[in-house]
């Protein structure tokens, strides 16, 4: 008997499962039918973003992944139409689980499409958005002129200089802070850029992982799971750093616009942790992007002298050598302008920007694109597009220069920002930080190949790192002040800080 119920529930269920194979509910054969793409691919996780238009120029505008649920774009049109136009369906952020093991809730760029996103965004939306962005000005030039005199004192540490504007500027800025690279919060921030989120963010990251997804189930100590040890120390990191500061800040330690907001807002639990959100995702996102820009700039112009060349003259002519450029000069120097244009355009900090995923199904340009699907902006392929940008892979400032738009569209087209509602809400203070360092070195600096004992220049490979973060990798030049007079208008800018 029991042999006979065994077989009767083996054929029931057998049954239950053909027939649920058959009727299942299925897209129907006259709907659109997904975008081309490779089948069977890994996610490559070194230079993704070549790879990646290498799909584009492969299978067209849209290039979907099927086994992994990922839309790949290499087209800003299609960004702009899918990530902008459509913002409600696209604004959502990668459900992965390794992402909560890292501090989603910590970091405003990867939070979930929630209400609880919607109000941290709101809080750093009503503090750096473009109406009140000047507020930051007397910090960028403290900052700016410090970095020019560090410069000029220990110009062969200059990557390190940049990397202390960045940190000093969002630490000063919103916490009343002096914060350096080797400093204790310093070395915090720069481990969870370098160490964790510049490789854990990248998709294919863990390739184990994605084989085997039961491994979230397992302890850090199975075979595999590696991962969960990684992203735990990553965790314990973002947590410190997102508290210590903003204690420091409340506790009265100077003025800043963290402790306001947290005076402010004392009652208020859900602002306070909003508050929380905005001062560590700034730091973040401030610490290394900034970095990243600058250090492109400079291998630019040791690159490209007669760039060089060209926005000193410009500067000269229209400000002269006797003072730094303000931000109110801005307007006044184009060549300037498409020189940091060029900057963004060619070497965007992020070159995938941050996924988005789709809230609900879609369908664009005759495909259908599923519920949930990661969308990567391709922004590295994008501004390479020859369609756009003739000779894509040259630094070529008069592209801007001379374009029927000119070089000072607004901001909100600079795709290295994002798209939609997923744009970098500190894009205004980011964009014044960069400029106003290039112009400013443009102004008193000349950088150029440096040379070894025999006089001869020391070649630049001109090669970036390959990970989420994308920036110059280490390289020499030589760094001296344009003129005497250069020199002692940069260190007497000491008496002023």
């Amino acid at each position: 008997m029991g042999t006979q119920s065994s077989v009767l529930l083996f054929v029931t269920v057998t049954a239950i499962v053909l027939t649920y194979l058959r009727f299942r509910p299925r897209r129907k054969a006259l709907e659109p039918p997904y975008p081309p793409g490779p089948t069977g691919k890994t996610m490559p996780t070194h230079d993704p973003w070549v790879q990646y238009r290498k799909w584009g120029e492969e299978f067209g505008k849209l290039a979907y992944v099927q086994s992994k649920n990922i839309l790949i774009i290499n087209d800003l049109q299609v960004a702009i139409d899918l990530l902008q136009t459509r913002a409600h369906i696209y604004s959502d952020r990668d459900t992965s689980f390794k992402h909560d093991l890292i501090g989603r809730d910590f970091i405003l760029a990867l939070q979930r499409y929630s209400t609880k996103w919607r109000r941290s965004r709101k809080v750093f939306q009503q503090s750096f958005r473009e109406a009140t962005i000047s507020r930051f000005f007397p910090a960028q030039y403290r900052k700016t002129h410090l970095f020019l005199r560090r410069m000029i004192t220990a110009p062969n540490d200059f990557m390190q200089h940049t990397m202390a504007l960045s940190q000093g500027l969002i630490y000063s800025t919103l916490y009343g802070l002096d914060v350096e690279p080797d400093d204790y919060l310093g070395r915090k921030t720069g481990e969870i850029i370098h160490e964790y989120i510049d490789v854990i963010l990248l998709d294919g990251a863990f390739p184990i992982l994605d084989r085997f997804p039961w491994l979230r189930y397992m302890p850090s100590w199975f075979p595999g799971c590696n991962f969960k040890r990684i992203t735990a120390q990553c965790l314990q990191r973002v947590r410190e750093t997102n508290a210590l500061p903003f204690d420091i800040a409340k506790s009265g330690v100077g003025t800043s616009l963290v402790a306001e907001l947290a005076i402010q807002n004392e009652e208020n639990q859900d602002e306070i942790d909003a508050i929380k959100v905005m001062g560590f995702s700034s730091t973040l996102a401030g610490a290394d992007t900034t970095a990243s820009s600058l250090a492109s700039f400079l291998l630019a112009m040791v690159m490209h002298p007669d760039v060089q060349a060209k926005g000193q003259e410009e500067i000269d002519r229209v400000i002269g050598t006797d003072r730094l450029p303000t931000f109110e000069d801005r307007r006044s120097l184009p060549y300037v302008e498409s020189i940091y244009r060029e900057v963004m355009r060619l070497h965007p900090p992020f070159p995938l920007g941050i996924s988005h995923v789709s809230i609900k199904d879609d369908f664009y340009g005759g495909y259908f694109i599923p519920k949930g699907c990661i969308v990567v902006p391709n922004l590295w392929a994008m501004n390479r597009d020859p369609d756009m940008y003739p000779e894509p892979d040259k630094f070529l400032p008069e592209r801007f220069l001379n374009s029927p738009e000119g070089p000072f569209f607004s901001i909100n087209k600079i795709s290295a920002f994002g798209f939609g509602r997923r744009a970098c809400v500190g894009r205004y203070m980011a964009d014044n930080t960069v400029w106003l360092c290039i112009a400013s070195t443009l102004a008193m600096l000349k950088v150029v190949k440096a040379k070894d004992d025999k006089g001869i220049e020391i070649p630049i490979s001109g090669e970036y790192t390959h990970n989420f973060l994308r920036h110059p990798k280490p390289y020499q030049c030589s760094i001296v002040p344009r003129s005497l007079y250069a020199k002692e208008l940069v260190l007497a800018t000491a008496e002023f800080q």
